[in-house]
């Protein structure tokens, strides 16, 4: 599977990765999405970050504003670590991991504003990842965002062989949400393997409560420059 990178396409099509590990062998897959530029393989750490020119990023210690979107969340340091950015003229996209799972956040133009257009393009790449040989819709477990909060949203099972020849199996949880109508959306990506889903399931649910839409009525923001590739 791929390195870990955002992939974007002018054209609506982040390729966010993963990098699962729980003591397990790491696994590398990707989520596909509209629109989307190319992020390092090399994780930035908040110090990273930290040192960045402030228009270039939205993390701002243990919060992240999307300079575009609007789009705000917060979360415990203890428990997340922010593991990359990416942000381009009509693009914001964070990662942020605990050890055994990643969370990818990405508010973008694209599908004119419309959740539902955004949910059935991440269902159909899922079965289109290198690798993957299964994807099961999940159904009668709990998601981590309450019905009243969420957008349109989907519990995957994912099986696939690694490159050693390794059957991974995760689950993926995925969820599209509108930013502004006619617009922008919001992707939402929750990867972690099988058996650690319910052990992180709590902290998920809590990050993705700390989430914070924009009021439409506020002005656009203006582009910013792309982030400059962090030196390991």
């Amino acid at each position: 599977m791929r390195q870990p990178t955002f992939t974007v396409h002018r054209v609506p099509v982040l390729v966010s990765a993963l990098l699962f590990s729980a003591g397990l062998t790491p696994f590398a897959g990707a989520q596909s999405q509209e629109p989307k530029p190319v992020l390092p393989a090399t994780p930035v750490a908040e110090s990273d970050l930290a040192s960045l020119d402030p228009t270039t990023t939205g993390v701002s210690g243990s919060s992240w504003e999307g300079p575009n979107s609007g789009v705000r969340v917060s979360w415990d340091p203890s428990i997340w670590t922010v593991e990359d950015e990416l942000i381009e003229d009509g693009y914001d996209g964070l990662r942020i991991g605990t050890p055994i799972s990643t969370v990818y956040l990405e508010a973008y133009a694209g599908f004119g504003g419309d959740a539902k257009e955004c949910f059935a393009d991440a269902e159909r790449e899922l079965g289109e990842r290198e690798g993957v040989s299964e994807v099961i819709p999940l159904s009668g477990r709990p998601l981590p965002v309450a019905a009243d909060e969420r957008g349109e949203a989907g519990l995957f099972g994912i099986t696939a062989t690694l490159p050693d020849g390794t059957v991974y199996r995760g689950v993926e949880y995925v969820e599209c949400r509108s930013v502004v109508s006619g617009e922008s959306v919001l992707e939402i990506t929750w990867q972690v393997v099988t058996q650690a889903f319910a052990e992180d399931f709590t902290n998920v649910e809590t990050l993705l409560a700390a989430i914070e839409m924009p009021d439409e009525s506020r002005p656009a923001a203006t582009p910013v420059a792309p982030i400059a590739t962090p030196v390991s």
